[in-house]
């Protein structure tokens, strides 16, 4: 064999020059890479028109619209809306006088539609409800389903009406009035009647705005699942599918079956709703509608349906609970069986739907009517947006012993000032910390006591003396906390009177890496009172707030509905507030967002879920240039260069979760996941970070988003109320937009403010 392949080589060479064997070799070498190269190109731009990222508007058919049915009569008019109503039904006609488009909440019923009874009634009718009767079994009935009684009385600028239900023997009052170019719609609670029957769920309009498939059109449903997610009407869902159902501000946990970790482990839940608001565009540029809904929103589930899931439309609306359905066991072994509330929950509903035209038509114009909406209504105050970097430093972590638990020292408070000197001498100066762990006991297992300090991480001495450091360099030093964690084995809470319960008194408690109870609103007021002394004593002035602006539910060991608990924690920190120089929180719901100084852990993504077709900056468009936002920890990103790329273009900064021992020190601790977080490896990192940052989003500081175009896949604009463009470029291709060039994986700002 060995002879056979010298005489082969031997041939080679006599017939071929050895630079020819050569170049055959190294051009086959080129053609592969640049095969390889094609491929991850291929793969890259693939990534970029999947639903994480946002597509190209492109031009589809304008929708035919609706004309006006002689069955509807004119209720209403002003200078931008008239209002048309079907007397039966309560059905609307709402034609948008600047565009001359007629919106419509039910069914042309001269057409044929591919929807049974059931939907008929529902998508006509204005309203339609799921009630329980004696024996516990749910029905639904809608205003046409068996021909409800109504009584309307025309008002100055609407209707009102009341609906009595036969077959439930409930009624329901309705109230729709012009206001502007939007149009309120409210139900009373004190107009609810009802007799043997008890009412579930509600529904209002569900089918206003519902679009049949149509693959040629550019509309779409928004979702405010995580930053913001858009469900294109050119996408056809197998009917096998789900749909989009969201609670507004997450479960209510008061109600909820507890669930163990295997089954939360099988449970894919939406990120969660912060936001009370949807919306609805026709046709990008031309037409849409988009809802806020101001009461009733603690007990609203937002539902939306893509067309081929139920029925051939795409349609959007709130479902309201009158009643939850609940767990209840009849034994420690948790056999039990379900069961409705008795009583019926306390709530209006009322929803502003305000109607978009033109430039103004689509997700960036719904952003930008919420932010108004928002300052209208003190829920958004300028807190100044400017560029920063969060820097979390883990101080002391619990670790399980045999006998006893330790606490693992990961940074000392001393340390910290050595890392703002060594970044500051590389001219990185807007920064702030936030100093998680310094508890007696570490991080985890110890809320929710705070003080006194964890003495492995200094003495007393040690803390005040960088509290006053930082303080005299005005460096922003919040200390990590919590007002609703109570872990398992902590003192300082009562687990028969400070927990909260839930309907079936059940305790409320989250089951992660470490159990932890949910203390009552009360007895979290109670503790705030107690830890404002301490604040004050230890010149700590700045504090970050962990799940309790984000996590809001019913507790039945203190009578405290939700709705009563938003007010409840609106008083709680706004008390705080007043000894505090500065309150940032960890995905804040919209209530609590006039008392944010900082929003940390802004979502960036959405749930990923099947019918979504794209992610969008809605939430980051609503508070760009009002509250500086911080992106997730840049040392946890698994793609680093793309992620940078987004901070830029959704303009949030970045954030790094560090210490100054290896995080491998945590391997037997309930921080174990912290696997890359030491300060001397994750230096450069966050000074090439900021350096970015200054060169982008500080030209921009303060500024709003008036627009965002998206060019061709992977390839974005951003514009600033100050005339400043920025382009991100996520592709490994250079581009040419419109003059402006833009490396591949790079960015560009440009100043248009001196252009024509």
């Amino acid at each position: 064999m060995f002879k056979k392949v010298k005489w082969l080589i031997l041939i080679l060479l006599l017939f071929f020059p050895i630079h020819a064997i050569a170049n055959a070799l190294t051009e086959g070498e080129v053609d592969t890479e640049v095969s390889e190269i094609e491929e991850k190109r291929t793969n890259q731009m693939l990534r970029y028109q999947s639903n994480q990222y946002t597509q190209p508007e492109v031009d589809g058919a304008e929708s035919e619209g609706n004309t006006l049915i002689d069955s509807y009569q004119l209720i209403a008019e002003n200078d931008s809306l008239a209002l048309y109503v079907e007397e039966d039904s309560l059905a609307l006609q709402i034609e948008n006088k600047k565009t001359g488009f007629i919106w419509m909440s039910g069914l042309d019923m001269d057409q044929e539609y591919n929807l049974n009874n059931t939907w008929t009634n529902m998508a006509h009718s204005a309203v339609t409800i799921d009630y329980i009767n004696d024996d516990g079994k749910e029905s639904t009935e809608s205003i046409l389903t068996n021909q409800s009684e109504i009584t309307m009385e025309q008002l100055d600028n609407g209707f009102k009406a009341e609906i009595s239900f036969e077959e439930a023997g409930i009624a329901v009052p309705l109230e729709v009035r012009l206001d502007g170019g939007s149009i309120n719609v409210s139900v009373r609670q004190e107009g609810i009647r009802e007799e043997d029957n008890r009412l579930a769920t509600m529904r209002v309009y569900p089918f206003l705005g519902a679009v049949e498939s149509v693959e040629e059109s550019n509309g779409y449903l928004f979702i405010p699942d995580g930053s913001g997610a858009l469900m294109r009407f050119s996408e056809r869902h197998l009917a096998s599918s789900s749909p989009f159902q969201a609670t507004v501000y997450g479960e209510d946990q008061g109600f909820t079956r507890s669930r163990n970790n295997e089954e939360d482990n099988r449970i894919v839940p939406p990120q969660q709703v912060t936001l009370p608001v949807y919306g609805l565009v026709d046709t990008v540029n031309k037409d849409a509608y988009f809802t806020v809904i101001e009461e009733g929103k603690n007990f609203a589930e937002i539902l939306a349906y893509p067309s081929g899931i139920s029925t051939d439309f795409h349609w959007i609306a709130t479902e309201y609970h009158y009643r939850y359905q609940y767990f209840q066991p009849t034994s420690q072994k948790m056999d039990g069986y379900n069961v409705y509330q008795e009583e019926i929950n306390q709530f209006d509903i009322q929803e502003k739907i305000t109607f978009l035209s033109d430039e103004k038509a689509d997700y960036v114009g719904m952003a930008q009517t919420y932010k108004q909406y928002l300052k209208d209504n003190n829920m958004l105050l300028s807190k100044g947006d400017e560029v920063d970097t969060r820097l979390e430093f883990l101080g002391g972590e619990v670790k399980s012993g045999l006998i006893w638990d330790s606490v693992v020292p990961m940074t000392k408070i001393q340390e910290l000032p050595q890392y703002v000197e060594r970044l500051r001498a590389q001219e990185v100066n807007d920064f702030h910390l936030v100093y998680r762990g310094w508890s007696d006991g570490g991080l985890t297992g110890t809320l929710p006591n705070k003080f006194p300090f964890e003495s492995v991480l200094g003495d007393k001495n040690d803390f005040e003396e960088v509290n006053q450091l930082f303080q005299k360099n005005n460096i922003p030093f919040y200390y990590y906390t919590d007002y609703t964690k109570a872990f398992n084995n902590a003192k300082g809470f009562s687990g028969s009177t400070d927990i909260a319960r839930k309907i079936n008194a059940e305790p409320i408690i989250t089951t992660k890496k470490t159990n932890y109870y949910h203390l009552s609103p009360k007895k979290s007021l109670e503790i705030m009172e107690k830890d404002k002394e301490n604040y004050q004593k230890h010149h700590i002035n700045h504090l970050a707030v962990d799940t309790t602006a984000n996590t809001l539910f019913s507790d039945f060991n203190s009578d405290m509905m939700r709705s009563d608990a938003i007010s409840f924690y609106q008083d709680m920190f706004e008390e705080l507030s007043e000894n505090m120089k500065s309150l940032s929180f960890y995905q804040p719901n919209d209530y609590m967002l006039a008392l944010t100084d900082r929003y940390l852990d802004i979502p960036m993504y959405t749930s990923n879920y099947q019918f979504v077709t794209d992610t969008v900056p809605f939430l980051q468009i609503v508070l760009k240039g009002d509250i500086p936002y911080y992106a997730s920890f840049s040392n946890f990103h698994y793609n680093p260069e793309d992620e940078l790329l987004r901070m830029i273009e959704y303009g949030a900064y970045p954030s790094f979760y560090l210490t100054s021992e290896p995080s491998h020190e945590l391997m037997h601790t309930p921080s174990n996941d912290l696997y890359t977080s030491q300060f001397d490896d994750w230096e450069d990192t966050i000074v090439e970070q900021y350096k970015v940052m200054k060169e982008t989003l500080g030209k921009v500081e303060g500024e709003t988003i008036k627009d965002r175009i998206v060019h061709e896949t992977g390839v974005v604009e951003v514009k600033y109320s100050n005339g400043i463009s920025i382009y991100v470029n996520y592709t490994n291709r250079k581009k040419d937009i419109d003059g402006i060039s833009i490396e591949e994986k790079g960015y560009n700002v440009v100043d248009r403010r001196n252009q024509s």
